[in-house]
């Protein structure tokens, strides 16, 4: 006569546990570090388009009034944290008659300033942490090789 011997299975072991928390944190390391990037993507995205309305905005502007608008001050003055949120309200103000205009999600502060003796404009969008800047003139070119 046979004897039927049954097996139990007590669960997993520790080792085989920690391995699977281990590349559980592994994925999650690789997967916070893309999604850091895409953002960075798509704030840098927004920064252009938004260069790029501004653009649009100032040929209306230029062909209704006759000459470009710019900032009261100067740009370089503008790009940090207190000053850059009143310029960009003041950027969306004059050309958008919008004072909340430009988004302050895509952290990017914007200025416009006159170049060419008033023929022509460069507006600028600085990255709130400085580390990428890009610019559009009039002739509706984004140059982001800062970025």
């Amino acid at each position: 006569m046979k004897v039927k011997t049954r097996k139990t299975f007590g669960g997993f072991t520790l080792v085989e546990l920690l391995v699977v928390v281990a590349i559980i944190g592994i994925l999650g390391a690789v997967g916070t570090v893309a999604y850091n990037g895409y953002t960075k993507g798509a704030r840098i995205t927004a920064a252009k388009n938004t260069l790029m309305q501004i653009s649009l905005a100032q040929t209306e502007h230029f062909s209704n009034a006759g000459y470009y608008w710019t900032n009261d001050e100067a740009c370089a003055d503008t790009y940090t944290k207190a000053a850059g949120k009143a310029v960009n309200e003041e950027v969306g103000e004059g050309l958008f008659t919008k004072k909340n205009y430009i988004d302050s999600k895509i952290e990017f502060y914007f200025c416009i300033e006159e170049a060419g003796g008033g023929s022509s404009f460069m507006a600028s969008a600085v990255y709130k942490g400085g580390s990428c800047k890009l610019t559009v003139t009039d002739s509706n070119v984004v140059d982001d090789s800062s970025c």
